[in-house]
């Protein structure tokens, strides 16, 4: 799938495995689905984790014609809410363009 399709609970199981690259821990579909429906792993509207993401990676976010870009230096993804778009961005740049 199309890093730049991904949203919703999509989006955050693939923000998920980002997650538990960066902290070196394996991480389920099992274990994302429960603690998903308990409200756990809520990343793309965890408005609170913006900021530290465009901290993290040096993201940029701008309006452009109606929808938000998150860019870096190379790579960009568009998005209806800044997080979203810095979502899509951060999967891209840990996993690719594409994911299963």
């Amino acid at each position: 799938m199309n890093v730049a399709d991904l949203s919703g609970e999509h989006l955050d199981y693939w923000m998920y495995q980002h997650a538990c690259k960066v902290l070196e821990k394996s991480g389920s579909k099992e274990d994302f689905d429960q603690r998903y429906g308990q409200g756990q792993f809520q990343f793309s509207t965890d408005k609170s984790l913006l900021a530290d993401l465009m901290e993290t990676y040096n993201i940029n976010i701008q309006r452009l014609a109606g929808e938000w870009l998150a860019s870096t230096s190379g790579n960009s993804f568009y998005g209806d809410t800044p997080l979203m778009a810095a979502c899509r961005l951060v999967v891209a740049l840990t996993f690719g363009k594409t994911v299963d």
